[in-house]
């Protein structure tokens, strides 16, 4: 029974849930020996111990005496799940008015009972109003009851009626422009940093429509134009500017996973910026974090990731708010999954540790983390490489620089975008080391080619480094 579809599912279920499934099974069918397996495997979900059944004495319970027939078992198995599935799915129908009314608006219609249908109408549109969201599942249920409703007065076969056609339409044509603005934007944030292609049609004509007065009452819409204009970086900061303000004006008419999501493209694009060399973004990322942590956006599911655990404590630490980040390592690593706890934590306490100048903590902390993602390998050599030159010892980073220079070149997954922003880093960070403070003449040669350089990881530190060797 372990690790089977049923056994997944029913580990899912809360107890209320299970309770309601107890109450489902017997008139969902006539089989006696699913009723017995049920009867018997309850207790063992009921009581979160799931672990202590075995095949054998499932069998037992469904077929006695006779010898056990593997098939047989699956079969057992494959018939559980399919009531399980129907549960699941009456379940999901009966717990959302909006759904329920469109599924018996799409029952009636087909079968032609004219007059049960208009006051479910008037129950659905009631029950999609009353939700406070705007997001493209209002639209998709807007569009869905529309459709009804026209193929009802078309069922009616009236002339001179009005055939709803225009609405339908309308909100066909909303939640489309939703849909793909979203996946366009999508599209654009992972070519920044991941060399995979893609290809999406009719964009042009997309953008041009999502413009026109049409959407000017669709906040999504809007915002997600801002977002797709950040990301192919058009007309400068004035369209993160737009996107802030949209979002500070409409997010509460998002659920919150969308509303993190939005939150996320504004996040991204001061990252951008900041590795651009415009520090002035460090402050503007740093009050989106803050804003988001207290309105609970990033930990609504009961976890953090830890890239975006990572990308604060980053921003915290460029913002020279080193107490704060080191309270926030603290308080927010319980929020990430077990599974990546230790290492995010490790990461970050040898990154803060940097920050305060703690370099042997440094050495330390880094030394402990594992180093399976590309991307920790990344921040990590970058890290070390700013540790080596603050304790001025030369031969590490040579050797460094050597290693970084392979896994800038064998791993696939890093876009040339990438490559450039760390390459540069490195080859900036040997540069400052090198440098004679003797000739200041060299060193503002140097200011002034990192300073048009704009694709260089950790640019405020390296400008930093540079300030000093210039006193």
């Amino acid at each position: 029974m372990l690790h089977t579809k049923p056994d997944h599912i029913l580990r899912s279920f809360s107890q209320y849930e299970l309770n309601r499934f107890d109450k489902f099974m017997p008139g969902a069918t006539s089989d006696d020996k699913l009723n017995l397996c049920w009867g018997y495997i309850r207790t063992f979900y009921k009581e979160r111990i799931p672990e202590a059944l075995d095949k054998e004495n499932i069998w037992k319970v469904a077929h006695g005496k006779k010898k056990y027939v593997p098939l047989r078992y699956a079969r057992l198995l494959s018939d559980l799940t399919r009531i399980l599935e129907r549960f699941l799915v009456m379940e999901y129908a009966y717990g959302r008015d909006t759904d329920r009314s469109l599924a018996l608006l799409n029952i009636y219609n087909s079968r032609g009972i004219s007059s049960c249908i208009e006051p479910l109408i008037k129950n659905a549109d009631d029950s999609v109003n009353k939700n406070t969201f705007r997001d493209a599942g209002f639209y998709h249920s807007r569009y869905l009851i529309d459709e009804q409703q026209n193929t009802f007065i078309e069922n009616l076969d009236r002339r001179d009626s009005e055939k709803h056609l225009s609405q339908t339409m309308q909100s066909l044509d909303t939640y489309y422009i939703i849909q793909k603005l979203k996946f366009y934007a999508s599209s654009l944030h992972y070519q920044k940093f991941l060399n995979i292609p893609s290809q999406l049609h009719f964009m042009g004509d997309v953008l041009r429509f999502a413009e026109s007065k049409v959407f000017d009452e669709v906040p999504l819409v809007k915002i997600y134009l801002a977002i797709i204009y950040t990301l192919e970086e058009k007309d400068g900061d004035a369209n993160f500017d737009r996107l802030r303000e949209l979002l500070s004006r409409h997010i509460h008419l998002f659920p919150t996973q969308e509303a993190e999501q939005l939150y996320a493209f504004a996040i991204n694009y001061c990252i951008r910026m900041i590795n651009k060399g415009d520090l002035t973004y460090v402050q503007k990322i740093f009050i989106l974090y803050k804003q988001q942590l207290k309105d609970g956006l990033l930990t609504h599911t009961g976890s953090l990731s830890p890239w975006e655990f990572k990308n604060i404590v980053t921003t915290a630490l460029r913002a020279k708010e080193l107490k704060w980040a080191a309270d926030f390592i603290k308080d927010y690593a319980p929020h990430i999954s077990d599974r990546d706890r230790e290492n995010a934590y490790t990461f970050n306490m040898a990154r803060y540790a940097f920050a305060a100048k703690k370099y042997d903590q440094v050495l330390e902390l880094l030394g402990t983390v594992d180093y399976d993602d590309v991307f920790y390998q990344l921040d990590a050599k970058t890290t070390l490489m700013k540790t080596y030159y603050e304790l001025g010892e030369y031969q590490p980073l040579q050797s460094l620089k050597e290693s970084f220079r392979i896994l800038l070149s064998r791993k696939k997954l890093i876009s040339d975008t990438q490559r450039s922003v760390y390459g540069n880093f490195v080859r900036y960070t040997l540069k400052l080391f090198r440098a004679d403070v003797k000739d200041q003449k060299k060193i503002a040669a140097l200011k002034l080619e990192i300073e048009k350089t704009r694709q260089i990881a950790d640019k405020g530190w390296i400008m930093e480094k540079l300030t000093e060797l210039s006193a």
